[in-house]
């Protein structure tokens, strides 16, 4: 099973810091949302952080610090007890905020575990927290015309309305765009022209469907 997800951070300057990541099972019915509040300023951020990303930070009960994040995290991942995939739209910004995680959530582990102490490698500390049933390496998504499409149609489509730069929102526009293109190649359609096209985002059934922009 894929697991879409989405971060937001703080820019795509030198040091970036997380500020959310969201997570959605492949069936939808599983989910995972958590903002950091030990990470980040206000001030770190871009302009464009701050105007398209800040606004819609929840707060509540999404609020935690990175170790409590790393923690449920691990928790909620161990739930599915069968072998999952992370799956991402973009790898090199992405990925390494959930190798942090990992990491974080091993150092974590090690401290109540004195016998370990003397392991220190990064990648070890993933090792470590990461439950064996999930996949090492990241699902990387299709950056086609079709699938970027999928994701317009979802954000401007699926009710309730999705936010864009909403890690929960975004992972879940993924999901939805990938099960539309998978959806379409099983009945062999092709996308030839975006006026003539929509999604249909009832429930579970997501698919293309053709029609006449003048009618």
């Amino acid at each position: 099973m894929l697991i879409f997800f989405d971060t937001e951070f703080t820019g795509l300057g030198i040091n970036p810091r997380l500020i959310s990541i969201g997570l959605i099972s492949e069936d939808g019915t599983r989910e995972f949302y958590a903002e950091l509040s030990d990470t980040y300023q206000p001030k770190d951020c871009s302009a464009f952080v701050c105007e398209a990303v800040l606004p819609h930070l929840q707060g509540g009960d999404a609020l935690m610090t990175m170790r409590e994040l790393s923690v449920r995290f691990i928790k909620w991942l161990a739930l599915f007890k069968e072998p999952v995939q992370l799956a991402t739209d973009s790898l090199a910004w992405d990925w390494m905020w959930v190798e942090e995680i990992y990491a974080e959530a091993g150092e974590y582990l090690l401290e109540g575990t004195p016998v370990l102490a003397d392991i220190k490698d990064s990648s070890r500390l993933e090792d470590i927290s990461r439950p064996a049933y999930v996949d090492g390496k990241p699902f990387i998504l299709s950056q086609s015309p079709q699938f970027s499409l999928a994701v317009e149609l979802a954000f401007r489509d699926h009710v309730p309305r999705l936010r864009r730069h909403h890690a929960l929102d975004d992972a879940k526009a993924n999901r939805l765009a990938w099960l539309a293109v998978g959806e379409a190649k099983t009945n062999k359609e092709l996308i030839t022209d975006d006026n003539s096209q929509t999604v249909d985002f009832a429930g579970d059934r997501v698919s293309f469907e053709r029609h006449d922009p003048l009618s």
